[in-house]
């Protein structure tokens, strides 16, 4: 066993500690193994451990506000280098298993214990974040040193230790660092919003998300950055703002490296990952009150880091706060409101993220949210992985295929455009799919100053560019936005209004509305949003209307949803939406005629080029549009079967 926290930097697992509730210090450190650097090895007692300054906060994050709430919870944190630790050279990865034991059930009492209630964490530092299994083990090993009632017996820790470093040595593949994430239950979540999430966190903006309980709070964060292909095990400069080792590792790639064939090296060789978290940007899943300054620091530039304490919300200027992330209600409150039109969805983006949002839908298993019914590929993290890597891939490839052909300039021209791009477009700007504003907003970050630096202008040539949700708009892909919609209200009352004001508005034949589509399909993007304003704004208020402590209890939680029924909330919106039809049943119309007229002038071409065969063809969608010849006529009471 190693004599210090300097050890063979294969072992993935640093060290195994214990956090106890002191009565007089508060959160302390009582047990590391293998000691920390200037300790020596107790086997057989809890003290109080000293910690570098550095590390000084690491019992709260142990121990997160509201602990005493749960029999057990879980929270996942990052630690910074401490200087002279060559294990702690980069951020260290940590996860925490606390609970809780009445202090008369204990065999063995110590003299420092002198409260009713015992609370207690047992802390895995690791290189990685490997938060998935070592989860696992983690709750096994707490739960099984808590029935001993005996907490000098110190032993299973030990053996705990060894097991770790034994199972996790040498590198880590990239199903083991996924293995703590859920896409599944992000998207779930967020719906379209999860789009929106990603785009934030490319503009390195400063994200707060808030939620309880604190592991479903770490969860969701970590499965937005694990969006972002190979960032997950690339996070060393993600524990403080000051770090930053970005220069050292990232060098030009050539394409020789595409000799190997691998997926790796195909990610490499387009740039990823990109290095959101170096030099004045840093992540922290769960933050306590005790690094609230960091969110402050003049070296602080972007964050996303997680809280459970309401107290947040009142220093919004002091803390700089962009966007403020609900995970108890999928909500995003947005303290900068330039911020809104610039991550907005375009056309292309909606679709796209709607048919995804669908799937997930179709697929959705309430006894186990982490896999699809009938645990299918499709609708499964990996489906999901694969759908999000498509459109990061493919977004890097246009803008390089935009720069090659001195198309940038008509970017900045375009900056106002929100068309989707069409299939009759021979030499097309793919850029204008993925919106303007926020390409512009994403152009002056550090993360893209240095991938377009370091990466080849011949990307395109490997991944095709363009955007997973490009083309015509079809009929489908109303039916889906609606569907999505409608179906988190779980409706169970008659559709008839929206059914026949809905069928005549989209009857004037689908060969020819491709833009009476796009219209269409903004105006019901525009209502729903403003529909989903009104809900969201009140909703925040109240969230921050008063200072608590603590996170508020499930019953509190659950009676702020009662205000408005279902019911209330679907006969309100049925009633706004059919208004909203007919008002507009009339322009719909015109925009269709006119289309009608514009086809019959000219014929239609589609682009049937293809790029070099060396290609990487996109993943064919899961399902495919319907021709736009068979759907002239749509019948909206069959788009939802759930419905009388």
């Amino acid at each position: 066993m190693s004599n210090s926290l300097d050890q063979n930097k294969d072992q993935q697992i640093a060290a195994i500690l214990v956090v106890g509730f002191h009565h007089a210090y508060g959160p302390i450190v009582e047990f590391c193994v293998p000691p920390l650097p200037d300790h020596k090895e107790h086997k057989t007692a809890l003290e109080k451990l000293e910690l570098p300054e550095e590390w000084s906060f690491l019992p709260f994050l142990a121990l997160p506000d509201g602990a005493h709430q749960k029999d057990e919870d879980f929270a996942y944190f990052h630690l910074p280098p401490v200087p002279g630790w060559s294990v702690a050279e980069t951020t260290l990865f940590g996860i925490s298993c606390n609970r809780q034991i009445a202090s008369k059930d204990l065999l063995v009492k110590t003299p420092d214990i002198t409260r009713s209630i015992v609370q207690k964490a047992v802390v895995v530092l690791a290189r990685q974040p490997i938060f998935g299994p070592l989860r696992q083990k983690l709750a096994v090993i707490t739960a099984s040193w808590f029935n001993q009632r005996d907490f000098t017996k110190l032993d299973i820790l030990y053996n705990l230790y060894n097991n770790l470093n034994s199972t996790f040595y040498g590198p880590i593949d990239d199903s083991t660092l996924y293995m703590g994430t859920s896409l599944r239950e992000l998207v779930y979540k967020f719906k379209s919003k999860t789009l929106m999430l990603l785009k934030l966190l490319l503009l390195e903006k400063r994200l707060l998300f808030y939620g309880y309980p604190v592991e479903r709070l770490c969860t969701f964060q970590y499965s937005l950055i694990s969006l972002i292909p190979g960032l997950l095990r690339n996070l060393q400069d993600s524990g403080a703002p000051e770090l930053d080792t970005s220069d050292e590792i990232r060098t030009a790639v050539d394409a020789k490296i595409l000799a190997d064939g691998t997926k790796e090296s195909i990610l490499k060789y387009m740039g990823l990952p990109l290095n959101i978290f170096e030099k004045g940007s840093f992540f922290q899943p769960y933050l306590p009150l005790q690094q609230i300054d960091m969110l402050s620091s003049e070296q602080t530039k972007s964050y996303v880091v997680g809280t459970t304490n309401q107290i947040f919300f009142h220093h919004k200027s002091d803390t700089k706060i962009d966007v403020l992330v609900n995970v108890e209600t999928g909500t995003l409150e947005f303290y900068n409101p330039q911020l809104v039109n610039i991550v907005s969805p375009t056309i292309a983006d909606r679709r796209w993220m709607e048919n995804i949002v669908k799937v997930v839908n179709d697929t959705w298993n309430t006894n186990d949210p982490s896999r699809p019914l009938q645990n299918t590929y499709l609708g499964s993290d990996d489906y999901l992985r694969a759908r999000f890597e498509e459109y990061m891939l493919s977004m890097l490839s246009s803008v390089k295929h935009a720069q090659v052909h001195n198309m940038m300039d008509k970017v900045y021209e375009d900056n106002n455009s929100e068309e989707i791009m069409t299939d009759e477009a021979e030499e097309h700007n793919y850029l204008s799919d993925y919106g303007m504003k926020w390409l512009k907003a994403w152009w002056e970050t550090n993360s893209f100053i240095k991938w377009n630096k370091y990466t080849d202008h011949e990307i395109y040539e490997i991944v095709e560019p363009g955007h997973p949700g490009m083309g015509n708009l079809s009929i489908a892909d109303l039916q889906n936005t609606l569907s999505n919609r409608l179906r988190d209200l779980q409706l169970k009352q008659n559709l008839a209004p929206i059914r026949n004001t809905l069928s005549k508005a989209m009857s004037g034949g689908a060969k020819a509305v491709s833009t009476g589509r796009s219209k269409l399909m903004k105006g019901v993007d525009a209502f729903w949003n403003d529909s989903e304003r009104g809900p969201i704004n009140e909703g925040m208020e109240g969230v921050t209307a008063g200072v608590d402590h603590t996170p508020p209890s499930p019953i509190s939680r659950n009676a702020s949803f009662d205000a408005e029924t279902t019911t209330q909330q679907a006969g309100r919106l049925f009633s706004n939406f059919s208004s909203f039809l007919t008002r507009k049943s009339k322009e719909f119309s015109l925009v269709m005629e006119e289309s009608v007229s514009e086809n019959s002038s000219t014929s239609s071409s589609r682009r049937t080029s293809m790029l070099a065969t060396k290609k990487v063809t996109r993943d064919k969608q899961v399902t495919d549009k319907q021709d736009d010849d068979v759907a002239a006529f749509v019948d909206v009471g069959q788009m939802y079967p759930f419905t009388k």
